[in-house]
């Protein structure tokens, strides 16, 4: 029977070595009833609709379905269950579509018990939680967000005049300002940008509905 005090979870995680490590760490403690796992994303959904869940562990970089993908179906169907990520990179981008998603919490997997633990029992009790390198990660998307808040109608202009593989000179000529300015600007934007190259830049503006 399962300890009416404890916080139930369920696992996902398509490498079985990983659940069975996290059940290995998790078995003897009390506040913690591990009441399912799985390796495939897919099924997941319908198990959940069976068992009593409160945080939903997965993994994001899964074959059948993204961690995004499960963590969006969990919280339209089951907005109560919190979902704590878990993934071996903290790369910025996937952090952000995780936290778009709807999860509660960000580990590493290289993580300790003790941090493991601190953050099962903050979403427990509706709290958040984000690794060291993860919140490292968010902090600087926050201040590039932040950047890129200040792109000026001027810079967004002359983005797209990039993209349209015109030269400075062009750009001054249709602009109507000087070469030397259009340099500037470019030197702002990619500063700005955090990006060093025109692929970059127009990159980072495909992704960020710039142009």
């Amino acid at each position: 029977m399962e300890n009416m005090l404890s916080t139930n979870l369920f696992i996902v995680d398509d490498h079985q070595l990983v659940v069975d490590g996290l059940r290995s760490l998790l078995n003897n403690e009390e506040k913690y009833t591990i009441v399912g796992c799985s390796n495939q994303p897919k099924e997941v959904m319908g198990r959940l609709d069976e068992l009593n869940v409160n945080i939903l562990l997965t993994d994001i970089n899964m074959p059948e379905m993204s961690g995004v993908e499960l963590t969006r179906n969990v919280k339209k169907k089951h907005p109560h269950i919190k979902v704590l990520a878990l993934s071996m990179f903290g790369e910025r981008q996937v952090i952000k579509e995780m936290v778009d998603a709807g999860i509660s919490g960000y580990i590493l997997k290289n993580t300790g018990k003790q941090e493991l633990l601190e953050a099962l029992d903050k979403l427990a009790k509706g709290q958040t939680f984000y690794g060291e390198e993860v919140t490292r990660e968010l902090m600087k998307s926050f201040r590039n967000n932040d950047e890129e808040s200040h792109l000026t109608n001027r810079e967004v202009e002359i983005i797209r005049l990039i993209e349209c593989e015109h030269s400075n000179k062009k750009i001054a000529d249709m602009l109507f300002i000087s070469e030397r300015t259009v340099e500037t600007h470019r030197k702002n934007i990619f500063r700005k940008t955090c990006t060093q190259s025109i692929v970059g830049l127009l990159k980072y503006a495909y992704e960020h509905k710039i142009i």
